[in-house]
């Protein structure tokens, strides 16, 4: 059985939607099993800023979950932050973890996604009802780190991206694992990425409420415009990304994967619907970015003469990857190692990567480039911050949930 996990938006039909989809696909040997997602912000909350979640407060969140339940769905609550200032060390910071989560048992929530091992011990411990599952900003990437987390209270793991593709560690993994593996289906990360636990500790300050009060503290664009850049330079990082498509969860069920989790927080219901559904009937036509989240490159149109790019297209032919895929499960290439000598994903980007137009590709490189050059060369002023602040503040503000 493959069982997804799924974001919430928290709306009011989104769980009578799951709830159809489920008996749509009834027989299609997939489910969607769980919801996951959190609060807005908090004390201890989840690895997104705020600025993206859903505003849902207690009375919502409750309701919620009943319904999920109501129709055999779990809820997942996402403690997944990578670090929460050290609160978790302190009197005030335990007590306020307590309270959180016994809120969370008396809703029927049945598990929690943890990214740090003092809590994954510390929530097994107190709370034997939950489910503790690791999250994927753990980086467990090897069967010694699977082993850890199990002895510290896992009951899950969702595995490192990096290992997606691995399916040498991936087959002695399930062989030997205490615990069922996860994989995210559509990270859209480039593969090997050693900047991505920085910007998961950024991503999360973006939510956590106990440093300064209000909706989290905020970040510049850097690791977005950075990981974009490296994509619009180099069509190949677009294929190394370590997502699956639909057609092919096949190959990752036959090495023993039965739970898949797909990201996307933030997105509207539809849109997560619409994810939902093309995983659980493995079948796409298209292009592949419409999984993989919004178009980021599109954050930089704005030109310095105030002037405004066209948007750009970025099209990745899915048709046109049948058997891309196919090469990693027979192959086992370890890609840890580097690219040179294989040149796979360079040479099916030739012939499933594409741009409506080639020079204003060009134009949002250059873009990216000075931006990138300006936000590591100028110092902010303090009306640039407060500003910063405070835009923050309002685009959390209008996520209200129905």
């Amino acid at each position: 059985m493959r069982r997804f996990t799924v974001p919430t938006p928290f709306t009011t039909t989104f769980v009578e939607a799951v709830a159809a989809l489920n008996d749509e696909f009834a027989d299609s040997g997939g489910r969607i099993h769980e919801l996951y997602g959190s609060f807005q912000e908090g004390a201890f909350n989840s690895a997104r800023p705020a600025k993206y979640l859903p505003a849902v407060d207690r009375r919502q969140f409750r309701d919620h979950v009943a319904a999920a339940r109501a129709h055999d769905i779990a809820f997942n609550y996402l403690f997944n932050a990578p670090s929460y200032a050290n609160l978790e060390y302190t009197h005030e910071g335990r007590r306020n973890l307590e309270e959180l989560l016994v809120f969370l048992v008396e809703c029927g929530v049945e598990s929690v996604t943890v990214a740090i091992p003092y809590l994954v011990e510390i929530i097994s411990s107190r709370f034997p009802e939950l489910e503790v599952v690791t999250s994927t900003i753990g980086y467990v990437g090897a069967l010694a780190g699977i082993e850890q987390y199990h002895r510290a209270g896992a009951d899950r793991v969702v595995l490192d991206v990096e290992v997606n593709r691995d399916f040498a560690f991936l087959e002695r993994a399930c062989a030997q694992s205490s615990v069922p593996l996860e994989i995210i289906v559509n990270p859209v990360c480039i593969s090997q990425c050693h900047f991505k636990y920085n910007h998961y500790c950024v991503a999360s300050m973006g939510s956590q409420s106990y440093l300064r009060g209000g909706a989290g503290i905020p970040y510049n664009q850097y690791y977005l415009n950075w990981c974009f850049l490296q994509k619009l330079q180099n069509e190949g990082e677009f294929l190394k990304s370590p997502w699956v498509r639909p057609e092919d969860l096949h190959l990752w069920q036959e090495v023993g994967i039965d739970y898949y989790k797909i990201a996307g927080r933030g997105l509207p219901a539809s849109e997560i619907l619409r994810l939902c559904r093309t995983y659980l009937s493995r079948e796409f036509s298209g292009n592949l970015l419409d999984l993989l989240g919004w178009p980021h490159w599109l954050t930089f149109r704005e030109n310095e003469d105030g002037s405004r790019l066209p948007a750009l297209d970025v099209i990745i032919d899915n048709q046109a990857l049948d058997g891309f895929l196919d090469f990693f499960a027979r192959n086992k290439p370890q890609c840890r190692l580097g690219c040179q000598g294989c040149g796979h994903c360079l040479v099916w980007s030739r012939k499933s990567v594409s741009y409506n137009d080639e020079s204003l590709k060009e134009h949002y490189v250059a873009n990216m480039a000075r931006n990138l050059q300006r936000l590591v060369e100028e110092i902010p002023s303090p009306a640039e911050s407060r500003a910063a602040v405070q835009g923050w503040q309002k685009q959390a503000a209008r996520q209200v949930v129905d």
